[in-house]
């Protein structure tokens, strides 16, 4: 908690008036725009092979409130952009290592299951 008060002293010492604007985007964003719901959310985490939404959260290191947090309500509309264009990128990375294990028949998926990476 020490750490919240600590940045946003600092960050009150720098505030100018344009982040205004970007504040109140911010709440816009957490009370008024659509959320990802918490089934949406769990069928994202089942398509990548968790069977709950905490499994997810505990593989990607969030603290377990949250993941809790998170299979209750859903995501915020940041938030799940944020996750919805990692999975894009996810899939992106996975077309173009079977593209590249179709020219050398070197297997990368192993290597990234070997080292417990998403």
């Amino acid at each position: 908690m020490a750490n919240n008060f600590e940045q946003f002293a600092r960050n009150s010492l720098q505030f100018r008036p344009s982040d205004i604007r970007l504040m109140l985007e911010r709440v816009h964003s957490h009370v008024v725009k659509p959320r990802m719901t918490a089934e949406e959310l769990l069928e994202v985490v089942q398509g990548l092979g968790f069977t709950t939404v905490e499994a997810f959260g505990d593989q990607i290191g969030l603290e377990r409130r949250t993941s809790e947090s998170w299979a209750r309500y859903g995501l915020s509309r940041d938030a799940a952009q944020l996750l919805l264009a990692l999975l894009n990128y996810r899939q992106r990375l996975l077309d173009a290592m079977d593209d590249f294990e179709k020219t050398t028949q070197i297997p990368l998926d192993g290597f990234f299951e070997n080292q417990q990476l998403p």
